[in-house]
């Protein structure tokens, strides 16, 4: 009995090389579930040499704008000496914008220069080790002048024994504006010989940029000539331009008509319109102008 239980028990007894194979895939198994976490992470990708935002993606002449500057030594080697720099393209930083404060930095800040002049602007951050970064805040005033369009931030990690290749950011807008308000005056200038009309053109610049330039046009009333040594008379229409004008400054142009092609009694309309202007005009209200003159005789003429 004890035989026949002893040869049932071997039937269903699994050899021990079965046992082992089952047991090893038992451990791997576990070995997986244990590691995939660690499989499932992906490595940490390296981070920029440089990377640059900016406060704000427009600004107004005459504004601020701060730009910010990220640089990372990604190099197993430290940079002596380093510094944060940041340019523009295709105007010279400089040229436009005036530096006025860089938190983050551990000394002055200072200009970039080449043999051309000043192109950017630097903020020392000492020694860089492999893997370190820095941060540097750049502020920027815009100068009243400058010219509304366009700009690319760059930047570049910069060092005694190593400097990166220049880098391009964020765009930056600059929105020029000035307000060209126009005004128009009319002066009778009578006399036997040559009795006429002075007419003053006014341009005030109300900012907050600098006015670049401006076009004001003044149609003449039909059969009606003009003369002028300071604005063109062709074509029955008086045009004057300026040059800059600096906020809060007028600049005049004159242009007279003779009153003897005036018809007594007529009342005539001049109105003197800004048809262009750099850089753009934010205000709409004030670019033109008119007076109405009446010749009552050739010794009175009454404008207003």
């Amino acid at each position: 009995m004890k035989s026949s239980a002893r040869h049932a028990a071997s039937r269903y007894a699994l050899p021990r090389r079965v046992l082992a194979r089952r047991a090893l895939a038992l451990l791997v198994g576990a070995a997986t579930v244990a590691l995939s976490p660690l499989l499932a992470t992906p490595a940490s990708a390296t981070p920029p040499e440089v990377a640059l935002s900016l406060s704000s993606a427009q600004v107004d002449t005459g504004g601020s704008v701060t730009v910010t500057a990220t640089v990372t030594n990604i190099h197993g080697f430290s940079v002596l000496n380093a510094t944060a720099r940041v340019f523009s393209a295709p105007a010279r930083l400089p040229s436009f914008a005036t530096l006025t404060g860089c938190e983050g930095a551990i000394g002055p800040c200072t200009t970039v220069s080449d043999g051309g002049g000043p192109i950017g602007f630097e903020a020392p951050v000492g020694a860089l080790s492999g893997g370190a970064s820095a941060t540097v805040v750049f502020t920027l005033s815009i100068a009243q002048d400058a010219e509304d369009g366009d700009q690319t931030i760059r930047g570049q990690l910069g060092g005694s024994n190593y400097a990166s290749d220049v880098a391009d950011g964020p765009v930056l807008t600059i929105l020029g504006r000035a307000d060209a308000a126009v005004g128009l005056t009319a002066q009778p200038k009578l006399a036997l010989l040559v009795p006429k009309i002075e007419f003053t053109v006014r341009v005030t610049d109300n900012g907050p940029a600098v006015l670049r330039g401006s076009t004001v046009t003044t149609p003449l009333p039909a059969g009606l000539t003009a003369v002028s040594s300071d604005c063109g008379t062709a074509s029955g229409t008086v045009t004057c331009t300026t040059g800059p004008v600096t906020p809060g400054s007028s600049v005049t142009r004159k242009f007279s008509v003779p009153v003897g092609l005036l018809s007594i009694g007529v009342p005539y309309t001049f109105t003197a319109t800004r048809t262009a202007s750099a850089p753009l005009d934010p205000v709409g209200g004030n670019d033109s102008a008119q007076v109405q003159c009446t010749v009552v005789s050739v010794v009175l003429v009454t404008c207003h």
